[in-house]
């Protein structure tokens, strides 16, 4: 479960010491932490990762992706997704402050845990977008949706049938919903 604490800076956000089991993220000064994500949450992480560079390679698209990476998106907010997508050049010309890059990917995967809400992930989205990120995808693996926002404002629940697409960041893709959560165990 995700707990709230006192407010920080960057600087003391970055000073703190590694815990064991635990991620955190600093949100507009508050430190947030949350445990290590369960087994379901890592698979669909990983699952999505390995469509996304499916299509990287078939469609020959120039972007890498990563999970956990830190992201300073505000003077004092660093957020980690569970996994990004930045376009090559575009991570080229980002600087790195203490270890996190400064700015947004060009997309944001969040892959909701038990202990977020629904506002919760508005508000991730409503920090990664105006830092820069094209997109932002909520994945819910209790039920096989997905909330995508865009910068433009528009926001989609997506469930099976449905295909999700991102046309400005991701060429080509239509991927059926169905698709990234056929392999999901929840345990």
């Amino acid at each position: 479960m995700a707990t709230q604490t006192s407010v920080l800076t960057f600087e003391q956000f970055m000073d703190l010491p590694d815990q064991e089991s635990v991620r955190r993220e600093l949100d507009e000064g508050m430190l947030i932490l949350d445990a290590n994500p369960i087994f379901g949450h890592g698979a669909t992480t990983l699952e999505l990762a390995a469509l996304l560079l499916a299509h990287r390679d078939q469609w020959g698209l120039d972007f890498v992706i990563s999970t956990n990476t830190g992201f300073r998106l505000a003077p004092d907010t660093v957020r980690a997704p569970d996994l990004c997508l930045i376009h090559t050049t575009r991570l080229q010309a980002m600087r790195v402050e203490r270890g996190v890059l400064v700015g947004a990917p060009d997309l944001a995967v969040e892959v909701v845990s038990p202990s977020e809400s629904a506002t919760d992930l508005h508000r991730k989205a409503g920090q990664y977008l105006p830092a820069g990120a094209t997109a932002v995808w909520a994945l819910y693996t209790d039920t096989r949706s997905i909330m995508a926002h865009r910068r433009n404002g528009d926001i989609r629940e997506l469930t099976a049938p449905q295909a999700l697409q991102e046309p400005d960041l991701l060429p080509g893709l239509s991927l059926p919903i169905e698709k990234i959560f056929a392999r999901v165990i929840a345990k």
